[in-house]
């Protein structure tokens, strides 16, 4: 069977003739005679004669299916003609104006690869020819680097047809079937947030009733430095530990990944990892459980909750980001530097050395005196 004649199949299942609904017969034949032709299909008639949705007793899709065999079902209709080309079928959910609204998400395989950005800018930068400032952009990105082309299709226009889906139509087709599709669409999908405030509207704040049947969660939260501040002296208040409260109540995830960064994305960026990633250890995930980070720079702290995490005391694979080579330190010219470390008496110091310059650039963030 085609894939595009399941929904209508589906359908086929429901009453077809509920437009013949049972008349009380207290009702005169002059006021039926005065009832507009169309009202017999705005009612709708439970099959024990009472008023309300219909139960579709007699269907043989809930009579005779259980559910797990009708939730395969909802899982064909979901099948879309770009499912080969992504590499997830995931959906990124936005709160805009006052409303929701979900775009697929467009990341190919190769973008998993979390230094593909900056291989394309020593490409550039060896043969000397390309944008450096277009790939800088991407680098500097607050949806992450695997992310990037579901942001450009945002900003600059999209094709909508990758957008499609048949959410409304099945929903649509029948009260009963309304909460199995709902649950479905949720079980079956990666739902992608990619900014602090639509998750935590979505989870915390205005939380879905039906937000416990996800099963593929992505976060790449990008927060600014006062979200993270309550990490750093422990104070128990904060929007992201409500987050994480929440995620524990998602009984059934399957996967989960959590990508944490600074909102300015500087090269010098460092989050308060011991402390922010305690709550992230009490989590159930069943499969695949990752946390992306910054990278490791070799930048000293006192503080306890500055420190990098520890991997193997985790219940998580933590994933780093390659350290930046590639930055715009002037407006309009993006520069290649390294990292290096000098050590005068018992202080160690990490500084950027451009390439093209012998002089060195100084922590502005000053955590390696903390």
């Amino acid at each position: 069977m085609a894939l595009g004649k399941i929904q209508s199949k589906v359908k086929s299942f429901f009453h077809s003739n509920l437009h013949k609904r049972r008349r009380p017969s207290s009702i005169s034949s002059e006021c039926e005679n005065k009832k507009p032709k169309n009202e017999s299909t705005l009612t709708v008639y439970n099959d024990d004669g009472g008023s309300g949705f219909n139960q579709q007793l007699t269907s043989s899709f809930f009579r005779d299916l259980p559910i797990e065999i009708r939730k395969m079902i909802y899982g064909l209709v979901w099948l879309g003609q770009w499912d080969h080309k992504y590499h997830s079928r995931g959906r990124h959910l936005h709160f805009q104006n006052g409303h929701w609204t979900n775009t697929r998400c467009v990341m190919y395989e190769d973008d998993e690869n979390l230094d593909l950005i900056q291989r394309n800018m020593d490409t550039i930068h060896n043969s000397g020819k390309g944008d450096l400032m277009m790939w800088q952009k991407r680098l500097a990105s607050t949806w992450g680097s695997r992310h990037w082309r579901c942001e450009e299709r945002l900003q600059y226009g999209r094709q909508k047809s990758v957008d499609r889906t048949n959410f409304i139509g099945m929903m649509l087709v029948c009260k009963r079937m309304f909460p199995e599709v709902v649950e479905s669409i949720f079980e079956s999908h990666q739902f992608l947030f990619n900014d602090f405030f639509s998750a935590h509207r979505f989870f915390v704040y205005s939380p879905s009733p039906y937000a416990s049947h996800i099963r593929h969660l992505d976060l790449t939260l990008s927060l600014p430095f006062h979200e993270y501040a309550p990490f750093i002296v422990d104070q128990p208040k904060s929007r992201v530990r409500e987050l994480w409260e929440a995620l524990g109540d998602i009984s059934c995830l399957h996967s989960l990944r959590v990508s944490l960064d600074i909102y300015d994305r500087g090269p010098w960026r460092k989050i308060p990892e011991c402390g922010v990633t305690a709550q992230l250890k009490d989590l159930r995930v069943l499969r695949d459980f990752t946390v992306e980070l910054p990278p490791s720079l070799p930048i000293k702290t006192q503080l306890p909750n500055m420190q990098n995490i520890d991997a193997e005391d985790v219940a998580f694979e933590v994933v780093r980001r390659n350290p930046l080579r590639y930055w715009q330190f002037c407006p309009g010219e993006v520069e290649r530097f390294r990292w290096e470390t000098h050590t005068k008496g018992e202080q160690s110091h990490c500084y950027i050395n451009l390439i093209r310059d012998p002089s060195y650039v100084r922590n502005p963030y000053m955590l390696e005196f903390f």
